[in-house]
């Protein structure tokens, strides 16, 4: 092990980096499976929401209010798990399949698989060859690289009204799987610890393991503590490595809340407007970036399948804050095939963007709204702001008393917009 102190630091931030991913998947799979007080769902079981999400959420950072989310935490060591999903008709909806450190393997809905109804056969590693030999007739085979598998589905919702059909969809989706003892996870996630963190990442390693290309990175780091299947690897190294972990840690989840060097694609006219690079939802090696969106956008989808663009100043950099009023003019022709909307979020202290609470109840606002007022060209004036507007609420997107940031979220794009031809306008600070 290198002594020196700098060394050191910076071998732990690595290491951080690295696992942070791994710990998020394993932290929140925990809350949805066994925390004891959300009644949550065992793995391979799918659990549906039922209403959509509003500023008491707190189950993914930065969550949409155009979809019903229904997921489950799949085990895939000893068996293939099979989702059926039923014919949507011309409805949106997507099947993320998640990797125990964040990157979605597959997309599975009618982008890459066409309309109609379908089923899927999802594999573990152990398993793919014996699910090919046995897969009936007219699914389709999902190799998954990982045990540990997260299945998120989004199924668009036309607001309350619609609620009902889109809950009777639900009801048609079946997951199955021959698997009767699923793997519950040993370690309790506690975020203040570094003990427990390096605990639940060795049990997460162990079920999972990294790619071969990896490994030896991952080796390099056993002195640190990371080591594949060890729950108690904190009583075993070195003390001088526990000190600089103890010492490190407030500092490491700070960072964290600031997109790495070079991460953030500006757009906009003024550029005001951030989104994800290219390679967002299959990171490859940049595991700076995979960190940071793990913390700020957990289950982010690929930029093939949907695209966000996030908003943290007005068009002349100045920080959003809801003491200001705001404009953002919306084209009519929005690059899309499927559909466009903007979320409003404020700021937790940990860095994490949820939903805020406002008089009317609508956290976002988009092609669907109900009564928008349009232009006579077709495009749409979004107003900003905290308190009601003077001209109504039809097009008011409410804001938090101070700072806040906005999503703009794009389903489907088209090409314009995928290869950053498409420019949107800033949000204008009004004054006055």
């Amino acid at each position: 092990m290198t002594t020196n102190g700098a060394t050191l630091d910076q071998r732990i931030a690595e290491a951080f980096l690295f696992t942070f991913p791994l710990h998020d998947v394993a932290r929140t799979r925990w809350r949805f499976t066994q925390h004891e007080t959300r009644h949550g769902k065992p793995p391979n079981v799918l659990h549906h929401s039922r209403q959509l999400l509003d500023d008491r959420a707190r189950q993914v950072t930065m969550p949409n209010n155009d979809t019903l989310y229904s997921s489950a935490w799949l085990d895939l060591s000893d068996a293939p798990t099979t989702l059926a999903m039923p014919d949507m008709g011309d409805r949106y909806y997507s099947v993320a399949l998640m990797d125990a450190f964040t990157n979605n393997f597959a997309c599975l809905g009618p982008r890459t698989y066409g309309p109609g109804a379908h089923v899927f056969v999802i594999a573990g590693p152990a398993h793919h060859a014996s699910a090919a030999r046995v897969l009936p007739e007219g699914a389709q085979l999902v190799r998954a690289p990982c045990n540990d598998v997260w299945l998120l589905i989004r199924t668009l919702i036309n607001g309350e009204a619609d609620l009902p059909a889109v809950r009777a969809l639900q009801d048609c989706m079946v997951l199955a799987t021959s698997s009767m003892k699923p793997a519950l996870l040993v370690t309790t996630p506690d975020e203040t610890s570094p003990a427990a963190y390096l605990s639940l990442v060795n049990e997460a390693l162990a079920r999972n393991g990294v790619p071969a290309d990896e490994q030896r990175m991952v080796d390099g780091f056993a002195d640190l503590g990371i080591r594949a299947g060890v729950l108690r690897a904190w009583d075993e190294i070195n003390p001088e490595v526990r000190s600089a972990w103890t010492r490190l840690w407030p500092e490491l989840r700070r960072r964290l809340e600031h997109p790495p060097k070079g991460s953030v694609r500006r757009s906009g006219a003024r550029g005001s407007w951030s989104s994800g690079l290219d390679h967002i939802g299959n990171f490859g090696k940049d595991y700076g970036y995979r960190a940071y969106i793990s913390l700020v956008g957990l289950g982010a989808l690929e930029r093939t399948e949907a695209i966000y663009a996030s908003a943290l100043t007005d068009g002349d950099g100045q920080a959003l804050d809801g003491t200001h009023r705001y404009r953002l003019h919306v084209p009519a022709d929005m690059p899309v095939d499927a559909f466009w909307s903007l979320s409003m979020y404020e700021f937790e202290p940990d860095g994490r963007r949820f939903f805020t609470a406002n008089p009317i109840g609508r956290y976002a606002i988009g092609d669907r709204t109900h009564g928008l007022v349009r232009n006579e060209d077709g495009s749409v004036d979004i107003v900003i702001q905290h308190e009601y507007p003077e001209e109504g609420i039809a097009n008011w997107l409410p804001a938090p008393k101070g700072p806040f940031s906005m999503a703009l979220r794009y389903y489907h794009p088209r090409r314009d917009l995928i290869e950053h031809r498409f420019v949107m306008s800033d949000t204008e600070r009004v004054t006055g």
